[in-house]
């Protein structure tokens, strides 16, 4: 970078930063997607407003929003469909910022935090926790969670009524089924093939989790919200405020109150449009 600012010499800081800007861009090979993008402003590419309400389906697209949403760093929400055959893994969510692609939530989160310098400010057997509770929920709870949301309710989920998707309704149950044995064989692949009270059990062990850590405290680790946080949030909100019962409805009604008012207060103070009425 110093040899390039150094190369062009006495030219105005206008026409270098023009310069350095279309440098950038060309190493993306085919470029940002946003080509007359903002310096410092976010563009978030995810799956399209579903149909209930809830701010993304994906636990990973709901993730980074509330990450972004928390730390109120300027973005733009950009929702299609066409985007996920441009993503650079092939996968959503993924952002541009200042002419840069980044995928993987999580390689998203880290990028972000060491550009805008954002510190979650906590001590060492805490950073400890949060990340052991990190890898939960993005792995084990996540798969656990899939089962009802996206294998035993596929019909449900990818129904227009709920994800929005451009599937004309007597396709559904037809795409349905193949969508839930392709889901299926992943959660196997990482879970095992559990029984379904063993998957309840898993599911239970991991909310327990939570909720210990959580305690009686505002967020995870006190009055102030965390990436972890968001990344609970994403996981547990993107299937908790579906419009159909499933096991971790019935577990945070009836056994971890705590979590549900977690869960409600994130979405109530981060997401005031998302309303029931």
């Amino acid at each position: 970078m110093k040899v390039a600012v150094n190369l062009l010499g006495n030219v105005s800081r206008h026409q270098q930063f023009i310069t350095l800007r279309a440098a950038s861009t060309s190493l993306q090979g085919n470029g940002p997607l946003k080509t007359n993008w903002k310096t410092d402003t976010v563009y978030l590419y995810q799956f399209p407003r579903p149909a209930n309400k809830i701010p993304n389906l994906s636990p990973f697209c709901l993730k980074i929003e509330t990450f972004l949403r928390a730390n109120q760093i300027k973005h733009e929400v950009i929702g299609t469909w066409l985007t996920l055959r441009q993503s650079p893994k092939g996968l959503l969510p993924f952002i541009e910022l200042n002419g840069q692609q980044i995928s993987d939530s999580q390689i998203i989160i880290w990028k972000l935090q060491k550009h805008f310098d954002l510190k979650d400010e906590l001590e060492d057997r805490e950073r400890g926790i949060a990340r052991a509770i990190e890898r939960m929920v993005d792995v084990s709870t996540n798969y656990a969670l899939l089962v009802d949301k996206s294998v035993n309710n596929a019909h449900l989920l990818l129904s227009r009524q709920v994800s929005n998707a451009p599937i004309p309704a007597f396709l559904t149950n037809y795409l349905a089924k193949g969508f839930s044995q392709t889901i299926s064989k992943r959660v196997n692949a990482v879970l095992g093939k559990l029984d379904k009270e063993e998957l309840k059990e898993l599911l239970r062990r991991d909310i327990q989790a939570i909720d210990d850590v959580l305690g009686d405290k505002k967020f995870l680790f006190g009055d102030r919200i965390t990436s972890t946080d968001c990344t609970v949030f994403g996981q547990l909100a993107a299937v908790a405020y579906l419009p159909y019962r499933q096991k971790i409805t019935d577990l945070l009604e009836d056994d971890y109150p705590r979590v549900q008012k977690y869960l409600d207060r994130i979405r109530s103070h981060y997401y005031p449009e998302w309303r029931d009425d």
